[in-house]
């Protein structure tokens, strides 16, 4: 199963487009889309309406999304199955192969615009863990912003406060720390100074997907980091990253 998401705030816009079809096999189908967000510790479901424009895509503009809201496709049968203390498996509609994909398009107000895959997996949130990020990879120094959105979603209705850290692997330094919550879309500005090969962004506590947009000239690119492990070759890239995070680890407790 997988949930999806957008971004709002005051400089950036977006709109997602999520398919009611599965990707080999374009036909219709009886799903519709949901919406939930932490409320008083609880889970509030809600179905989306409006948002369909035909029989096979749901699109949500910039003003139907707000950060602390995840989507979902499901049927009718999720009133039963909804557990308001906890996000469960609702169904596979969205387990495919290749991947089911829903696409996220940011832009900005009189600018530019970019496109990425908006899914965040059920696996994902049930685990607690720490996100490793090379920064240099994907952030722009010639760019005049830079920004991480992380996106975190937590089985249990929770929003808790946890850090986010740069840290340096070379002086084993924290050059910089800010705080961001579960279930939302947080957004870093990345200084352009801590944009190096040896810095790394890291978190603590809990997992997110990290989302790099860098802004130019009123355009912007927008990417993801991928997991650390696969930036290396050798057969025990595994245990090498066990290594590295046990060490960033080490810096930030």
């Amino acid at each position: 199963m997988n949930f999806f998401y957008g971004i709002n705030n005051n400089f950036l816009k977006s709109e997602i487009q999520i398919p009611t079809f599965q990707n080999r096999n374009f036909k219709k189908t009886n799903v519709k889309l949901f919406k939930s967000y932490p409320e008083n510790g609880k889970w509030v479901l809600q179905e989306v309406y409006k948002n369909k424009i035909n029989d096979y895509f749901y699109i949500l503009k910039n003003e139907d999304i707000l950060n602390n809201e995840i989507f979902f496709l499901a049927d009718d049968n999720i009133y039963d199955k909804f557990n308001n203390k906890k996000l469960e498996n609702f169904n596979s509609f969205t387990d495919t192969s290749p991947a089911f994909r829903a696409n996220l398009k940011i832009y900005l107000k009189q600018g530019g615009f970019s496109s990425y895959q908006s899914e965040y997996p059920y696996k994902m949130i049930t685990k607690k863990g720490s996100i490793v990020s090379p920064i240099a990879s994907i952030a722009n120094s010639n760019a005049e912003k830079n920004y991480v959105f992380i996106k975190n979603i937590f089985q249990e209705p929770i929003e808790d406060i946890f850090r986010v850290y740069l840290v340096n692997y070379k002086t084993k330094k924290i050059e910089e720390q800010f705080e961001i919550k579960t279930n939302y879309t947080n957004c870093i500005e990345i200084n352009n100074k801590h944009i190096k090969p040896e810095i790394f962004l890291v978190t603590e506590k809990y997992l997110g997907i990290p989302m790099y947009v860098s802004i130019k000239n009123n355009f912007l690119s927008f990417e993801h980091t991928h997991p650390p492990h696969e930036y290396i070759l050798s057969e025990n890239k595994f245990l090498k990253i066990t290594d590295i995070k046990k060490e960033i680890n080490e810096i930030i407790s």
